[in-house]
């Protein structure tokens, strides 16, 4: 697999620095899947005896840096840069569309719990500055998300090793039941926040 060779070849020559920067590309939209990047990170965090929290740690920091980019992006070019992407790649649209929907109606939540959902946990960030939501709450909701995320993915290849085919298949099964409880989580948030009485003023 290339992905993986470019990843090792990258972390012996630049250690932590070369997490940090593989992360924040993947989560600045670059072609480079998390559900195989992270994993292969795992692995080599094991085989070359780096420390397992550092990894992590900069594996966040990168993920939020990247989402951060991506953010200003939505903010300074805006819708039209939504549409070029959905042109260029059809199968994001649903993801973009989904990104929309949770953003508008579920506010701060949809951000943490997408970054927890494959292909929207990356275009949530562009829709995010799109619609112009506070960056403060972005980036804490965002940092949260993401280290669930990358820490779920990154003892996945830690702790099974060089299986990335089981990895896989454990992430599409695990993609379908985190979809399913965000939509829950969200459709209870929005139903709680909307039950609460409204203070008299």
């Amino acid at each position: 697999m290339e992905v993986k060779l470019l990843i090792e070849e990258f972390i012996k020559n630049y250690g932590l620095l070369s997490v940090f920067i593989i992360v924040m590309l993947e989560y600045a939209n670059l072609p480079l899947p998390s559900e195989i990047v992270l994993p292969v990170v795992g692995i080599f965090t094991f085989e070359y005896d780096i420390d397992f929290i550092q990894v992590v740690i900069v594996s966040v920091l990168g993920g939020v840096l990247g989402s951060i980019i991506n953010y200003y992006l939505g903010l300074k070019l805006g819708k039209p840069l939504i549409d070029t992407l959905a042109k260029k790649f059809p199968s994001t649209k649903k993801s973009i569309k989904a990104s929309y929907l949770w953003i508008k109606k579920y506010d701060k939540p949809s951000i943490m719990l997408s970054r927890l959902v494959p292909v929207a946990r990356t275009f949530i960030s562009i829709v995010a500055g799109v619609v112009k939501m506070n960056i403060i709450v972005f980036i804490i909701y965002s940092t949260i998300g993401i280290s669930i995320w990358n820490l779920l993915l990154i003892s996945a290849g830690y702790l099974l090793g060089d299986n990335l085919n089981i990895i896989t298949a454990i992430l599409k099964k695990y993609s379908i039941i985190v979809g399913v409880l965000a939509i829950l989580l969200i459709a209870i948030y929005y139903i709680k926040s909307k039950s609460k009485p409204k203070e008299d003023i």
